[in-house]
């Protein structure tokens, strides 16, 4: 992770970075896309649009289920150094787009911890796009920037862009 240096020496923190990489996995609409919706077009227009709807739909039907969160090694032994015993997630991604996902950790001294986001999913040229809405209930401020993610070959593990994180397909 490249900002690993600042959350070297708050565990809190990291566990933020990691829920980052993770629960990155939804999707805001633009405000491009937004306006697209209220400005009057002709009716191919109209049709165009809700077409690309219906196919953006399809794609996230495809990647729907529930998934485990696999960390790299390289993150498990930071978490490590920094006092987690044990860390898991899973996310549950559904077929009208939006996810549900939980971390939980445990610390070296039993303090267990439970991080749960919600968010909407998009696939954008081939790549999976996420963004969250809330964390831990709240509207995170800022928001997380999107998290990009691409389907392996296998069609069932999503590899986090520029993350040491996957998400298998259960």
């Amino acid at each position: 992770m490249s900002n690993s240096k600042k959350y070297q020496n708050k565990p809190h923190n990291l566990n933020f970075a990691i829920l980052g990489a993770i629960t990155s996995f939804a999707m805001t609409f633009s405000a491009v896309g937004v306006l697209e919706t209220l400005q009057p077009v002709q009716a191919f227009e109209n049709t165009s649009i809700i077409t690309k709807q219906k196919q953006s739909e399809i794609k996230i039907a495809k990647i729907a289920g529930t998934y485990k969160t696999v960390f790299s090694p390289e993150v498990l032994a930071k978490a490590k150094k920094q006092g987690l015993a044990a860390i898991s997630g899973q996310w549950t991604i559904k077929p009208n787009g939006s996810f549900e996902a939980v971390i939980n950790t445990t610390s070296t001294n039993g303090k267990k911890e439970t991080i749960r986001s919600t968010g909407t999913v998009s696939i954008k040229k081939g790549k999976v796009i996420s963004q969250i809405a809330t964390l831990n209930g709240e509207e995170p401020t800022p928001l997380p920037p999107p998290q990009t993610y691409s389907l392996l070959a296998d069609g069932k593990t999503l590899q986090a862009e520029n993350q040491p994180v996957k998400l298998v397909r259960q």
